[in-house]
């Protein structure tokens, strides 16, 4: 997505073309569909030998609280809280309704809102991630078909029987938290759609430029365009929504 490109088309009501940030990775990893099953013996306390190659693992950690998921396109290893199925599930509920995050606007800003949900939940002890997609991305929204260079939204870790498996938390595109899996199949569903890289940072990571950083703190510079982008992207809704309503 690129930051503000939309904004006064938008004003308008008009769909346009968009224009898309295309990577030179030529090399690109598949993802695990899940990740494997916890083995039964460990060898040593606080690592799961899972199987040689999986480019999207999950370690657990001797607090059961938190996992480490691993992201080998960036050599990233970002420590996520763990939470069942109903936490994240009323989780997702909560940040969905919020009026501070303009979820209804998919065109972009995607950036922002994944930043501002990422400091909500470490508000609340959560801590996430972020999953990225980079490519030519297309995807069907209410407003017509939308082009993004790039798409990401906060990841955390579900334990589900007994597998642990990273969700993705995304009101722009879903109703509910789902794998990680579920997620990526939908924003690739296109056949005209074509991924070039993806992966996991941790919290810190505002877009694609920070896809290698091992960022420690949130980036004042990052907060602030946070502020503003989803300040003005949600004015932009209640233009558009105004503008309807006397239709």
């Amino acid at each position: 997505m690129f930051r503000n490109l939309f904004l006064f088309f938008f004003m308008a009501f008009n769909l346009l073309n968009y224009s898309y940030a295309i990577t030179n990775n030529s090399t690109n990893e598949n993802f695990s569909s899940t990740l494997k099953k916890v083995a039964p013996a460990v060898s040593s306390a606080g690592t799961i030998d899972y199987k040689a190659g999986c480019s999207s693992c999950a370690q657990a950690a001797s607090n059961e609280r938190s996992a480490t998921l691993i992201s080998k396109d960036n050599n990233q290893k970002i420590d996520l809280t763990i939470l069942s199925e109903d936490e994240v599930n009323n989780t997702f509920t909560e940040i969905a309704a919020r009026d501070d995050i303009p979820f209804a606007y998919p065109m972009d800003g995607c950036y922002a809102r994944a930043h501002k949900i990422v400091r909500i939940l470490e508000d609340k002890g959560i801590i996430a991630g972020k999953a990225f997609l980079e490519g030519e991305l297309f995807i069907d929204t209410k407003y017509g078909e939308v082009g993004w260079g790039y798409h990401v939204a906060p990841v955390v870790l579900v334990k589900k029987g007994n597998a642990i498996l990273p969700y993705v938390i995304d009101p722009s595109l879903f109703s509910k938290a789902v794998p990680y899996e579920e997620w990526k199949a939908k924003i690739t569903s296109k056949s005209k759609s074509k991924l070039a890289r993806e992966y996991f940072t941790n919290r810190f990571a505002y877009d694609p430029g920070d896809r290698v950083l091992s960022l420690k703190a949130y980036e004042d510079e990052n907060i602030d365009d946070m502020e503003s982008t989803n300040r003005n992207f949600t004015r932009v809704l209640a233009m558009y929504n105004t503008t309807k309503g006397k239709k």
